[in-house]
């Protein structure tokens, strides 16, 4: 049994390229030093800053507009000048902004610097989706995806523990150490990739192909999708107003609850998409919208932690089956050519959720704290069905030219001299 359980691990890290690793490694890099977002109300309120906390609140809306911008200009920068440089380039740029924040006291000048730095590091987005979509072959990109999640939430939980540590001493050092280990990884892609445009990226003037806006089906994916990840943002607002509320939970026993999230995305989920990916891409999406959904649409029906804990055991696996897979449905829905696009449009998405969702979740909170949760009932559902109706088959177009081998180092460092 044991023997089995760790043949399963090792297949389903198997066979990735080099390159992909790298990548990993600096997304983890960068993610350990991720503390700022976190802590950036609470800096602006209480530093020299001294604004309101309204004000301060508002910040974090400046940052999803930025988010928005970011993912739009990085999906037209990758078929531009390519992933790889886009992704480098923005890290490098986004090290100085991180610094200059706890340099201004005046408003304005804090909300352009926020702006700035949000648009450059969501940038990063599309460019590393677009990455890793070029990296690996279409049977691979799910795991590969989901390796990219896992390098994240192990950073972030690094990073979640080491900010409160570092904010305890002093909150403009948590500026310092998130910009620092952004350039580093930055310097790393650097280091390996040495800007290079990887090999079957063709230059803006060699290809002309369609976006999404020509296709409906995607089209389609991407409103489910925005549905239930408008649910799923609500872990940033409502979820833990309420179970400090109606729950009485403490902020230790909530704390416990995000690191039961993290815990079961990094033991099962690379094994669980090595897993599911016998079934169409698009219907496992489906189950994994539907099942976070549920985990938040429960809530109402229980008061304890143990239930709290079921429901987040739920929307982890939503979250696994969901996350990595629409990813990957996405890259192998475009067209050689447009995947920059396509995964530009997925990211941004992800970006409008993260504006609206705690926006429009807050106001159905403040008519009945449970009418969010049976709103996410309710989404459970229409995605359940909407991505069940969708077509199984991924591709917009059929390309015989589509499928790009995994490259080596020697392939990369020879295409650089190309470009």
């Amino acid at each position: 049994m044991v023997r089995r359980i760790a043949n399963s691990y090792r297949e389903s890290y198997s066979g990735l390229p080099r390159e992909l690793w790298i990548v990993a490694l600096s997304l983890w890099i960068n993610r350990c030093g991720a503390m700022v977002l976190a802590y950036l109300a609470i800096y602006l309120h209480e530093s020299k800053v001294a604004m309101p906390e309204s004000e301060a609140g508002r910040m974090i809306s400046v940052f999803g507009v930025g988010s928005i911008l970011g993912t739009l200009i990085g999906a037209r920068l990758v078929e531009a000048v390519g992933a790889v440089r886009v992704q480098t380039l923005c890290m490098l740029l986004a090290a100085p902004l991180y610094w200059f924040i706890p340099a201004w006291t005046e408003t304005w000048a804090i909300v352009i610097n926020i702006l700035l730095l949000s648009s450059v590091n969501e940038a990063v987005r599309p460019a590393n989706s677009t990455l890793i979509a070029k990296l690996v072959s279409r049977e691979d990109r799910s795991r590969a995806f989901a390796l990219q999640r896992l390098a994240a939430n192990l950073g972030f939980a690094f990073g979640g523990l080491m900010g409160g540590v570092v904010a305890s001493y002093d909150y403009r050092l948590l500026f310092v150490v998130n910009g620092s280990t952004t350039l580093v990884a930055g310097l790393v892609l650097l280091w390996y990739f040495r800007l290079q445009r990887l090999p079957g990226e063709a230059k803006p003037s060699e290809v002309r192909v369609p976006g999404p806006v020509t296709d409906p089906v995607f089209i389609v994916f991407l409103g489910l999708f925005l549905l239930s990840t408008l649910v799923f943002f609500q872990l940033l607002s409502n979820y833990t107003l309420y179970l400090h509320g109606p729950y009485s939970l403490s902020e230790r026993q909530i704390g416990i609850l995000f690191a039961v999230n993290t815990l079961i995305v990094v033991i099962f989920e690379m094994p669980l998409v090595d897993w599911v990916k016998r079934w169409p891409a698009v219907r496992v999406v489906g189950w994994g919208c539907a099942l976070s959904c549920l985990g938040f649409g429960i809530l109402p029906f229980g008061s304890t932690f143990g239930f709290a804990i079921f429901g987040m055991a739920i929307v982890s696996l939503g979250e696994m089956l969901c996350m990595p897979l629409a990813a990957s449905y996405a890259a192998n829905r475009s067209p050689v050519g447009a995947e920059g696009q396509y995964i530009g449009w997925w990211s941004m998405s992800i970006a409008l959720a993260f504006v609206l969702g705690p926006a429009i979740g807050s106001w159905l909170y403040s008519i009945t704290p449970n009418l969010v949760w049976y709103a996410s009932l309710g989404i459970a559902g229409v995605v359940f069905v909407g991505f069940y109706l969708l077509p199984k088959n991924e591709r917009h177009t059929h390309d015989p030219h589509d499928v790009l081998p995994a490259p080596d180092a020697g392939d990369l460092l020879a295409d650089s001299a190309a470009s």
